[in-house]
């Protein structure tokens, strides 16, 4: 259980990926073979790319998988290099705090002025609180490495 727990984000991602994946094939479909585009898959496969791109960042955060320059930090001494990754995880921390804040009022403005999307008029708070959603989950997994390499000894 813990297990599906620790990986639900990266399901989420594989779900919405898919899922845009399809309704992408879908679109390609019905407008060479029957010359009809379907309008609303756009702006679904829009906001997927949206989600996809932050839970994608919360995801790579888990594995450690974020670009990185060691050219000079590769150079310094071990408890150097130590306090430098640490310092890189409370500037995740700081930036998905950011994005969380602004997000939700963004999220909050779109909801109180009744603002709805163009294609399917939807209510943009729908597509928009993914925003704050996903800083959420990129600020828990940047807190997770944090409290991991603060926590170790030797070296990461």
């Amino acid at each position: 259980m813990k297990n599906i727990f620790s990986k639900l984000d990266e399901y989420f991602v594989a779900v919405i990926l898919c899922l845009m994946t399809i309704a992408s094939f879908v679109n390609v479909i019905a407008r060479y073979v029957f010359n009809a585009s379907l309008l609303f898959i756009d702006e679904l496969t829009t906001a997927g790319l949206v989600i996809v791109s932050f839970m994608g960042a919360a995801v790579a955060a888990k594995r450690r998988a974020h670009l990185g320059l060691t050219v000079l930090t590769d150079l310094l001494p071990k408890s150097v290099q130590k306090a430098c990754l640490i310092l890189s995880h409370i500037c995740g921390m700081l930036f998905s705090a950011i994005m969380t804040y602004y997000g939700f009022l963004m999220t909050q403005n779109q909801y109180r002025l009744g603002q709805l999307s163009i294609g399917m008029q939807w209510p943009e708070w729908l597509y928009g609180m993914w925003i704050p959603i996903c800083g959420v989950v990129i600020f828990i997994r940047f807190f997770g490495l944090f409290l991991t390499d603060i926590k170790s000894k030797g070296e990461n």
